[in-house]
């Protein structure tokens, strides 16, 4: 025995090095080079051949005045409205689908997922076709001029942000509130409290969850590129992530004033982060055990339970319905927009133009097919590399390495696409990597880097949990038995997570087809993505081409989605359906 176990601990000692290398190597091209390489742009011009400085602070004074410090200034205290606003909104929902008697319990959480799949941008221009003057709610003999001049303005900003937010804030907060069991309720009530005490004694022990979502609610406003590059820029309410971009993209550009407010954006993102672990070590919310009841469901009235399903359903109709209906009927209208110069009516001239432009080369066909394929390399590359992460994340034999990495990849979740879009262009731009390493500037490959990067961090959390109640007996078992490592991981890992990772997968292909700012930075000449092909067009005042691409966009997303979910349950296995449902709800 100790004859096997001297041969056998060198080639450990020399493996487990190796592969935790490589995966240091990946995490660093991928996402610690670029954004290190923009963020020292603040300071050192010179080392990407911006200005002579070798070391400066007056590009800081720049940035934190005038319209980009009114920016900053504008997106810290719309992000924290933004942030307290979803999360009482997520925990009021969460607690009427899961502790009550609400009518469509089983829908409502279905229609946060499509929420969640809407981009940011999609959503704004939808709301805007709608309120607009002649645009769709002008189509149904409504008057919305007054709400269309208070929705330009910081109003709309916070409702379409609260929106998008919603359903982080709400999948965290309805986590939590799935291991509180009614007794603590019941005990309150025992003692003579009321609804409002009953509540001050019980949201406490979700404090980690309450303090989570608020902390990637904040995160995700503060990034957010949609909402400032279309609804704010039209307000004249300027935001961080658009004085970001205008500060790259004007001409002469000023890259190390946009490097200073990305470094403002990241270290914004810090102080929600440490609040949260320090509420956390200060006392324990373990309450999850042995004894912990079943949940038992408020029963509302017929009167309450219709009166408040029609609330819940308000939310979603708000959030979702009128944006999407708007965009369907404003696709039909002739002369839609407050541009327009006649009458509407109904037409399909606009989807004539989206496959069969007067322009040669200017239709959404070849858009479509290099977002189809993009997203496709992209989600399957990010669901292989977040698997092995989050096995590394979620090793019993954690050290320094597995504890960084987790910091850096919780970390990447605040960094705006845009930063990581501008970083690209720097580090991959630089003349040893392209001269020495590998030459990928200005081309899709380098796009579909980027994407890989930007939607990592995120899809590695979504694994973590699922991987982490894996038992690696399961796989040592067939090992034992003289299944190949392939194999023992085939069919004994796989179908646990296997709709885990089809989730994981649609999420990311339904974001990268979307995706804006890494894709207006990053995209090849000739080469137009779905998000910029649209952006295009609205830029150019063809409203109405540009609603309709966004409808074929939003069914291509969800068409996919659907599609996928049919093949899973007709092509795998009975149990393969059952076992990895309940890593989904983890």
């Amino acid at each position: 025995m100790t004859t096997v176990e001297v041969a056998e601990a060198p080639s450990r000692r020399l493996r487990v090095p190796w592969s935790g290398g490589v995966l240091w190597v990946i995490l660093g091209l991928l996402i610690v080079a670029p954004v290190l390489s923009f963020l020292l742009l603040a300071t050192s011009p010179r080392l990407f051949g911006q200005g002579r400085e070798l070391f400066t602070l007056r590009y800081v004074s720049q940035a934190l005045s005038g319209v980009t410090g009114q920016g900053v200034f504008n997106s810290l205290w719309v992000s924290l409205v933004v942030a307290v606003t979803s999360v009482t909104m997520a925990t009021t929902l969460a607690w009427l689908i899961q502790r009550t008697n609400i009518y469509g319990r089983r829908l409502w959480p279905m229609l946060m997922w499509l929420l969640f799949l809407v981009p940011t941008w999609m959503m704004t221009l939808s709301w805007v076709d709608v309120l607009q003057p002649y645009g769709s709610a002008s189509a149904l003999g409504l008057s919305t001029r007054w709400l269309y001049g208070e929705f330009l303005g910081p109003f709309g900003i916070i409702v379409v942000l609260t929106i998008a937010s919603l359903p982080f804030a709400y999948f965290v907060v309805s986590a939590g509130l799935l291991g509180l069991g009614s007794e603590y309720e019941d005990a309150a009530r025992i003692h003579g409290a009321g609804r409002a005490g009953t509540l001050r004694t019980v949201l406490p022990m979700v404090a980690p969850a309450l303090l989570s979502a608020f902390a990637i609610s904040f995160a995700e406003t503060m990034s957010d590129f949609g909402v400032p590059f279309t609804l704010a820029y039209h307000s004249h309410f300027p935001m961080a992530t658009y004085t970001l971009f205008a500060s790259i993209s004007n001409y002469p550009a000023n890259f190390s004033v946009a490097a200073v407010i990305a470094l403002v954006l990241i270290l914004t993102t810090i102080p929600p982060i440490v609040l949260q672990a320090r509420v956390t070590r200060r006392r324990s919310y373990a309450i999850i055990s042995g004894r912990a009841r079943e949940v038992r469901r408020r029963e509302f009235s017929r009167l309450a339970r219709v009166v408040v399903s029609a609330s819940v359903a308000l939310v979603f109709v708000i959030g979702l319905g009128v944006p999407i209906a708007g965009a369907v009927l404003g696709s039909f209208m002739r002369n839609l927009g407050i541009f327009s110069s006649g009458p509407l009516h109904l037409s399909s001239v606009y989807y004539h133009q989206v496959f069969a432009p007067s322009i040669v080369g200017k239709g959404l066909s070849a858009p479509l097919l290099l977002s189809n394929q993009i997203a496709l390399v992209a989600a399957t590359a990010t669901a292989a590399l977040a698997f092995v992460f989050a096995r590394r994340l979620m090793s019993r034999s954690a050290g320094w390495s597995q504890r960084l990495t987790d910091v850096l990849l919780v970390g990447s979740v605040a960094v705006p696409g845009v930063v990581l879009g501008v970083g690209y262009v720097f580090f991959y731009n630089l003349s040893f990597i392209t001269n020495h390493v590998i030459n990928l500037y200005k081309t899709l490959p380098l796009l579909v880097l980027a994407l890989v990067a930007t939607s990592l961090p995120g899809q590695t959390r979504f694994l973590a949990g699922p991987v982490s109640q894996i038992q690696p007996s399961l796989s040592e078992a067939a090992r034992v038995h003289g299944a190949p490592r392939w194999r023992a991981w085939r069919t004994t890992t796989l179908p646990l997570i296997s709709r885990v990772m089809l989730w994981g997968w649609l999420l990311t292909f339904a974001k990268t087809i979307a995706e804006l700012p890494i894709s207006q930075i990053l995209y090849p000449p000739s080469q137009e993505p779905l998000s910029v092909t649209i952006q295009a067009y609205l830029g150019n005042f063809q409203l109405g081409t540009g609603t309709a691409m966004t409808v074929v966009g939003l069914v291509e997303i969800f068409g996919v989605i659907f599609v996928a979910l049919g093949l899973y349950r007709v092509v795998t296995p009975r149990g393969w359906q059952r076992i990895g449902w309940s890593g989904v709800g983890a």
